[in-house]
Parts: structure tokens; sequence; C-alpha cells
């Protein structure tokens, strides 16, 4: 399978099937706007995050806003707080900061973290998200699923701030929390089903993360042996 047809089965045929089951949602629940436009966004964003583009960031941002908007109506308390003054103004400076380190293959140079790094970013989150959890969620109490909805805003500063530095652990971590998410979704739209969308994406979203993870993966792995023959 040459590379065109490649990129038609894995890319934008999953992308296409998904805007349809959103639109189509979207009209059979009534849903609003608001919630539509950030969903089908985040397609475009998903796409170029798992080609490495910087772009994605700079889309991604914009969308943050919008999402922690729609967010606020369904009293995702710590995800409107995450997008809204976390996501969004990581997205924007990581444009930028990616826009510094290309290449000569054309796109951003990728790091990984030590091992001691993996361990203490990983003992950093689940400390943070342990300590939100029980220590302020009491300032949200109308909040709806405070564990899945907190350690969604712990894990999405995480990955911004490491796929901000270009790191390709972030796409790992966020691998998890889309797992996450899918849970949170499925348990809200059997109480409210016109959150569909929300969970459409988020199946999406990790079929494109895990994309991202691979390719970060093999970009970084290429970048390593032509700086070793150089």
């Amino acid at each position: 399978m040459n590379l065109k047809k490649r990129n038609l089965f894995i890319d934008y045929i999953p992308m296409l099937l998904t805007a349809i089951l959103i639109i189509v949602f979207s009209i059979i629940r009534k849903q609003s706007f608001l919630k539509t436009l950030p969903t089908l966004v985040t397609l475009i964003v998903q796409l170029l995050l798992a080609r490495a583009n910087r772009f994605a960031f700079l889309l991604g941002g914009t969308n943050a806003l919008i999402y922690g908007i729609s967010y606020f109506d369904e009293g995702l308390y710590f995800s409107v707080i995450s997008a809204i003054l976390i996501s969004a103004p990581i997205q924007i400076y990581s444009f930028f900061n990616w826009s510094k380190k290309q290449t000569s293959a054309n796109h951003t140079e990728l790091k990984t973290l030590s091992t001691k790094m993996r361990i203490a970013v990983l003992i950093a989150t689940v400390a943070a998200w342990l300590t939100i959890l029980f220590g302020f969620s009491g300032l949200f109490k109308n909040a709806q699923l405070p564990a899945f909805d907190s350690f969604g805003f712990v894990a999405g500063t995480v990955v911004s701030i490491l796929a901000a530095f270009r790191f390709v652990e972030s796409q790992y971590i966020s691998a998890f929390s889309c797992c996450l998410h899918i849970i949170m979704w499925i348990i809200i739209c059997t109480s409210n089903p016109s959150n569909i969308n929300y969970l459409i994406i988020s199946v999406y979203n990790l079929f494109m993360v895990v994309k991202a993870a691979i390719n970060w993966t093999k970009l970084y792995i290429q970048d390593k042996k032509e700086k070793v023959t150089t």
C-alpha cells in the first residue's frame, strides 16, 4: 500500500466517519453549536498532532477556550480551569517553542525523559491528583465525577507541559488519560445522552494519540540515528 492510500485509510477515513457521527448525533440530540464546534475542530488538531506538526498547538490553543466554555455547562469545573487557564496558553507557547526547533528534515526535534524523570513525573502526577481531589474538590461541590475530572485536569497539565518541551512521553500519558475520559463520558452519557459527541471524540482522540505516540517515537529514533551518522 503506497503512502497516499495509507494516509487515506489511516487518517482521513476515520476522521470523516467521526465527523459524520458527531454531526448526526448533534442533530438527533439537538446539541448546541458550542458543543459541536470544538469536537469537529479537534479532528484537525489530532491529525496535525499525530504528524508532530506545530500548527496543532496554535489551533488547539484556540479550541481549548471553546472547550472550556462548553465544559462549564456540564459542571466539569476542573476541566474548565485546565482548558482555559492551562491548556490554551501552554499550547500557544508550544507553537512558538516548536517553531524554533525545526530539524533539517522539516519537523520539530523531539526528546525523551530519563528514567529518573519518568518516575518523578509519575509520582508528581499522582500526588497532584490526590491533593486536588481531597484538598480542593470541596470548592466544587456541584462538580460531576470529581475523581475523573480532577485527574483529567492534572494529566492535561502534565501532557501540555511535556508536549510544549517536545517530550515523546507526553503522548503516552495522553493515551492513558484518553482511556479515563472515555470511561467518564460513558458514565455521563448514561444520564445525559446529549453529551454523546464528547464520547465519540474521546474514542477518536485515543486512536489518534496512540498514532501520535508511535509516530513521535519513530521521529525521535530517526533523528537520533541521523545524529550518530553525522
